[in-house]
């Protein structure tokens, strides 16, 4: 009786160890403080606008350098084309012409024309280069054919004001000059459009020319 009593006490006794073994695990991991997670600060948006930041800044740069070799490109073609057209100028007049009379006249009056004329047909040669891209011309044949157009519009503006052989003459010669001018700022511009051995041949006729 005694063993049977003992064997049932101890069942039970090992029966609610095994009961309540868990729930005293649970409780102690219940009573643990839960771990709290640190806050992470992201540096993804920081990252995103220094990165955009960075690209405007690429894109305005490329813009200035862009703009900065037309602006000297087109002060090329502009003396190239002034040169060609008085030397276009001498060869069909001489040096009879009162224009080659006047010298140091014609260099004080080019001194404040020439910087106007500039500025004047630089809005035509920027629109007529923006149709020439929309056309998808290629360049050197858009810049020679942009040259050409604003020296004979100049010309033909020259011919209609008083219609005689010397505005006749005036007119070639600003075509002439306007040609010379597109040239040189496809060459200034480097020629693009075209291989090496193309823009060294170019530059060869071009040193040859002038």
């Amino acid at each position: 009786m005694t063993l049977g009593k003992q064997t049932k006490s101890q069942t039970q006794g090992f029966g609610r160890r095994s009961v309540t073994a868990p729930a005293k695990a649970s409780a102690k991991a219940s009573e643990r403080p839960a771990p709290q997670r640190q806050p992470t600060v992201s540096a993804r948006p920081e990252q995103r606008t220094h990165d955009a930041l960075g690209q405007t800044a690429k894109s305005v740069g490329e813009q200035v350098s862009t703009s900065a070799s037309r602006g000297k490109a087109y002060l090329k073609a502009c003396l190239a084309g002034t040169t060609a057209f008085i030397a276009v100028l001498f060869m069909l007049t001489g040096v009879d012409n009162r224009v080659f009379e006047a010298g140091p006249m014609l260099i004080v009056l080019a001194v404040p024309v020439l910087p106007t004329l500039a500025l004047i047909l630089y809005i035509p040669t920027v629109v007529l280069s923006d149709v020439a891209r929309l056309l998808s011309v290629p360049r050197g044949w858009a810049d020679l054919a942009i040259g050409f157009l604003l020296g004979a519009g100049l010309g033909v503006g020259i011919a209609t004001t008083s219609p005689d052989e010397k505005s006749m003459i005036m007119a070639i010669a600003t075509t002439a000059g306007g040609l010379m001018g597109g040239f040189a700022f496809w060459r200034a511009q480097g020629y693009p459009g075209t291989s090496s051995g193309t823009a060294a041949a170019l530059d060869l006729t071009y040193e040859k020319l002038t």
